[in-house]
């Protein structure tokens, strides 16, 4: 539930650091008073990528560990892509290249949403991980967006935000159009569609779905998992909702990225979530 504004210079002040603003970093949050703004490597580039040349943010690279304690930040740690953003509060989100990260929020009456992936959504990505810590987020998730701009606006199928929950203290989907139930890798989960009108998005203010699979019960700490994303793509193409284009530049603020994500938003406590991710397609 990422809230975003439309308007690209309250963007910049206020909000994510939608690709392309010029701005300034908000002063280094007190969960880690030692902790030195992460800068960008020399090399912004990698020719075994495609140039990314419409959203300046996502052509940083940062190398090694990485420490982001900023309001927000978006771009690689070497070849792994990442989200961090809070409307507000504190929170610190540790990253390197082998997908290992740490988030850590302090209390939780603001919005933050982070977590390593990938710049584009892949309908055949397998997504693994190993969460070692969950202290109380609202939803560990795969997290992401589709985007047709070849449909109607007015249709809210034109644009989807989608949730595939692993684990969370909030109920998900709620109000939401239930569809099916299904099982993916031993897993059962329930698929939901709610509509969210006229808010922010990727692409502006607009009308749009979010599509949810929701597991029967919460993924347990300390093992190996396996999102299989085209499971989960069936089941909501089986529930009469269709996912839009995951991989293009189209939106106006942001491209169609996926990430496994940590979400903490109404929360009564501080946290702390941490494990490694990974693209176990191969």
């Amino acid at each position: 539930m990422k809230y975003r504004f439309a308007n690209t210079t309250l963007a910049c002040a206020l909000l994510l650091g939608i690709t392309g603003c010029q701005r300034e970093s908000a002063p280094p949050a007190s969960t880690a008073p030692d902790a030195v703004q992460a800068q960008p490597s020399a090399s912004s580039t990698d020719s075994s990528k495609p140039a990314i040349t419409k959203f300046k943010a996502y052509t940083q690279r940062f190398s090694g560990e990485t420490l982001l304690t900023q309001s927000h930040a978006t771009g690689h740690v070497d070849d792994m892509f990442f989200t961090h953003w809070k409307d507000g509060g504190e929170a610190s989100f540790k990253l390197d290249e082998q997908g290992n990260f740490t988030i850590h929020w302090i209390g939780g009456n603001y919005n933050y949403v982070g977590g390593p992936g990938w710049e584009s959504g892949d309908k055949n990505r397998v997504i693994g991980y190993n969460l070692t810590e969950d202290s109380g987020a609202s939803y560990v998730t795969l997290y992401g967006w589709g985007y047709n701009k070849d449909m109607d606006p007015t249709d809210p199928a034109h644009l989807v935000e989608y949730y595939v929950i692993q684990r969370g203290v909030r109920t998900p989907a709620q109000g939401g159009e239930k569809g099916i139930t299904f099982v993916s890798n031993g897993t059962e989960y329930t698929t939901y569609r709610s509509v969210r009108r006229e808010k922010p998005s990727i692409n502006n203010i607009t009308t749009f779905y979010q599509y949810w699979s929701v597991p029967k019960e919460q993924m347990p700490l300390g093992v190996d998992h396996k999102i299989i994303f085209a499971d989960h793509v069936n089941a909501w193409e089986q529930s009469g909702w269709k996912l839009p284009d995951m991989d293009n530049f189209d939106a106006s603020d942001d491209p169609t990225y996926q990430v496994f994500a940590v979400e903490v938003f109404l929360v009564e406590k501080s946290g702390t979530a941490s494990g490694r991710v990974w693209d176990a397609s191969k």
